[in-house]
């Protein structure tokens, strides 16, 4: 795990997430998962060793992560449900991203068939689809 601070910019080799410098004030800092905090270059620091503590999941000492966790949560004025919650948002806006970017239309089936593996492909649906393919600029 290793932050990489810049004068306008934090970022992690764990998370996706980063803490943006204001542009109105030298000393506020805001984090993408915690938009609505000002925070102190200090907080924003603390907020994404945090991230990075809940993002890795090869931690030697699991009951030591948590208090750590909640350490730092309690630094930024949350607690560390309210974390987990934020960071888990954060998760599932990426998501939807990413799947926008592979948008399935199925095409119709025979009406009552149930098949759809013939020649169907799985892509993170809980079940399989027959998809219209993608045309050159990138949409069904």
């Amino acid at each position: 795990m290793a932050l990489a601070l810049t004068t306008w910019l934090i970022t992690s080799d764990v998370t996706p997430e980063i803490a943006l410098r204001s542009t109105t004030s030298e000393d506020e800092w805001v984090l993408t998962w915690l938009p609505d905090r000002s925070l102190t270059l200090e907080q924003a620091v603390s907020g994404m060793v945090l991230d990075e503590i809940l993002s890795d999941p090869e931690l030697a000492d699991g009951e030591a992560a948590l208090e750590l966790a909640a350490f730092r949560a309690a630094e930024l004025g949350v607690t560390l449900r309210e974390v987990v919650v934020q960071l888990s948002i954060r998760i599932a806006q990426r998501d939807l991203a990413r799947n926008r970017q592979n948008v399935c239309i199925p095409a119709p089936h025979a009406e009552g068939s149930t098949d759809t593996s013939a020649a169907g492909h799985d892509h993170g649906h809980s079940r399989q689809c027959r998809c219209r393919p993608q045309t050159a600029a990138g949409r069904t």
